[in-house]
């Protein structure tokens, strides 16, 4: 049942998130094109591609986050009981036809980048580390197998918590919980800047004090000209930015996470 919904929910997110929102725009005004209003709609869609596919409304869609959300303070974090305390690392991606593997699968990048900032936090602070993602179709192992194996073969770090049956953000968090038990109930969690606001509200759902552990910042880059043109960067960064805000909105539509 998890992987019909998560193969729902993701069908429906190419849909109403660019590029595939704009597409399906353009292709209903092309197709009415005779009448006025289908040559208003193609070329409006067409507009709204172009300009959320600059880098530079990316990193103005992306400021408010990184500006709620800064970077861990790293005196506080080192204060924190050891024993009551573990650095959780969420799941980014895999790629399961990397055929220059063994296994034909690796992280992507949003995971590569998860695990090796999560693994300096870890010699930083002395915490423990704990990765959480599953298995979505495709492939041999899930997200957090593969964070594991790249943390302690690359890193030379212990992961002492493996979670990987999870689909989303809110069974990450209520999945940990199970497998923590009651002792720990305070992660250092690691994960983008544009995706903490979300994570933090499941994470405190399921019981957890949180410390956001943020990452991947770009809005304070210098803007140059290149940012100033279409690009599929620029895309990224804007689609990231709008599934997080719709993504938040949803979760207090379906009240599964209480705000």
């Amino acid at each position: 049942m998890d992987l019909i919904v998560w193969s729902v929910t993701n069908l429906i997110g190419s849909l109403i998130l660019p590029p595939g929102v704009f597409l399906l725009l353009i292709a209903i005004g092309l197709w009415h094109g005779r009448k006025r209003w289908g040559r208003w709609l193609a070329g409006a869609s067409l507009v709204l591609f172009a300009t959320m596919s600059l880098t530079a409304v990316g990193y103005l869609l992306a400021k408010p986050f990184e500006h709620n959300w800064p970077p861990i303070n790293l005196a506080s974090a080192k204060q924190l009981p050891k024993d009551q305390t573990i650095i959780v690392v969420l799941g980014g991606g895999r790629v399961p036809g990397a055929l220059e593997h063994p296994d034909h699968e690796t992280l992507a990048g949003a995971s590569l980048r998860r695990s090796v900032y999560a693994g300096q936090l870890a010699q930083q602070t002395g915490l423990t580390l704990g990765v959480t993602g599953g298995k979505p179709p495709r492939g041999t192992h899930g997200e957090a197998v593969l964070m594991k194996n790249f943390i302690e073969k690359s890193l030379k770090l212990p992961v002492a918590v493996v979670e990987d049956q999870s689909f989303d953000t809110r069974q990450n968090a209520n999945y940990m919980a199970k497998a923590l038990g009651p002792k720990v109930r305070t992660v250092v969690l690691v994960t983008d800047v544009l995706h903490m606001p979300r994570a933090v509200r499941a994470f405190e759902a399921a019981g957890f004090t949180v410390v956001p552990a943020p990452m991947h910042f770009q809005a304070s880059s210098p803007l140059n000209l290149t940012d100033v043109l279409p690009s599929v960067h620029g895309l990224e960064i804007s689609t990231y930015a709008i599934r997080e805000i719709g993504g938040g909105v949803w979760y207090r539509l379906r009240r599964m996470i209480p705000v």
